[in-house]
């Protein structure tokens, strides 16, 4: 296999990475460490700027269909992080707030998010989450999720795998499929599903 084109290094910031993520415009590559720090990247001169959080690491990201805010997931909280955009690229001026799932812990009697996803449509929120009770545990749980100019999300449902006690090991929503949301799972009891997220008109 060959590469051609020139690469463009990073020096600063992405040691011990826990999770990248490119903007879907590619104006703002996001990057998050181990240690809890985290750092937005404007890509015209790629310049960063750091972030911390108190609530363990990054786990995941993912941005909206304009590019303009990106949810993250930590490590140690069940609560979601928003950062909104003040200006258009290439500011770094953003703001960080918190997005409440209170039924992960109230519902699931899990012990915190472990993974999301988006749609590009920025309608529907898939959450995986830390252990649950026997009801619960392994379950994805499937959030309507409006942005006005704030995020919010209400519960829809979960979807449980097939086979003997199925964990969501990986999932993602199809970016072009036009009907609505489309999700693929891979389980942990080895099947790959997909679930078709369809809007009602």
């Amino acid at each position: 296999m060959e590469f051609t084109g020139n690469g463009t290094p990073i020096r600063r910031g992405l040691g011990g990475t826990s999770v990248i993520k490119w903007s879907p415009t590619g104006d703002y590559f996001f990057s998050g460490k181990f240690d809890g720090t985290f750092y937005l990247w404007e890509t015209n001169t790629w310049t960063s700027e750091p972030w911390s959080s108190a609530s363990g690491f990054v786990t995941g990201a993912t941005w909206d269909p304009d590019g303009r805010m990106v949810l993250l997931a930590f490590s140690t909280s069940s609560k979601l992080g928003s950062i909104h955009f003040a200006s258009k690229p290439p500011s770094l001026d953003a703001h960080l707030l918190p997005v409440d799932l209170p039924e992960i812990i109230s519902l699931t009697g899990s012990q915190g998010i472990e993974k999301i996803a988006w749609d590009a449509s920025g309608e529907r929120l898939a959450v995986s989450y830390k252990g649950g009770d026997d009801i619960y545990k392994g379950l994805i749980a499937i959030y309507d999720t409006r942005r006005n100019p704030l995020i919010s999300a209400s519960l829809i449902g979960f979807i449980r795998g097939p086979g003997d006690n199925p964990k969501p090991i990986a999932f993602s929503f199809h970016d072009k499929f036009k009907q609505g949301p489309l999700l693929s799972v891979c389980w942990s009891s080895g099947f790959c599903c997909t679930y078709p997220l369809l809007f009602r008109s």
